[in-house]
């Protein structure tokens, strides 16, 4: 069954009888799943403990900062030139600190360095991508379309962005702009 918490971040979650629980936090952006297999059909014994417990790890995702920098993660690619991302596949990007980017291009690893004024500031800086190499695994059509418009913009970008949400725009001078967001 469903239950609505009622609480501030309109929390709600799935529910078993022996105490799986799915437990959906919208406004942490968070979702927690519990396997269990208690002996007795009952949740009673579990929600003075789990259900606040829920609550403060939501509590504390959500207050830590927004990632400021580009390295120390992997970005996960929302969005190339407004043309979104097909569905269920996944394109992402690392920085180093030593000037080196890699990822997936969709289902080509991708591999490049970096160069920028400032690669580890918060606020907009200039950055250019080189000697960007993928691998050449076959792929659908579509994915290797995807893949080429991916790489075409990365090459052409010359700045980058992390903005008030914690995504990260990598733009080009004609406007087109690659969107990601950390793993």
């Amino acid at each position: 069954m469903w239950w609505v918490t009622h609480n501030e971040h309109g929390a709600y979650a799935a529910r078993g009888v022996h105490g799986q629980t799915v437990y959906i936090d919208p406004t942490a952006e968070m979702v927690i799943a519990r396997f269990a297999s208690h002996p007795v059909a009952a949740n009673a014994a579990n929600d003075p403990t789990s259900l606040p417990a829920y609550q403060a790890i939501a509590e504390y995702l959500m207050a830590q900062p927004m990632p400021e920098t580009l390295t120390g993660g992997e970005w996960i690619v929302e969005d190339i030139a407004g043309g979104g991302v097909i569905d269920d596949t996944q394109a992402s990007l690392s920085f180093s600190n030593d000037g080196r980017v890699s990822g997936s291009a969709t289902c080509n690893l991708l591999t490049g360095r970096y160069e920028g004024n400032d690669q580890n500031s918060p606020e907009k800086g200039n950055i250019s991508f080189a000697a960007l190499g993928m691998t050449r695994m076959a792929c659908p059509e579509a994915l290797e379309n995807q893949e080429q418009k991916l790489v075409d913009i990365l090459n052409r970008v010359e700045r980058f962005d992390i903005d008030a949400t914690g995504a990260l725009l990598l733009s080009t001078a004609d406007g087109e702009v690659v969107t990601a967001r950390r793993r």
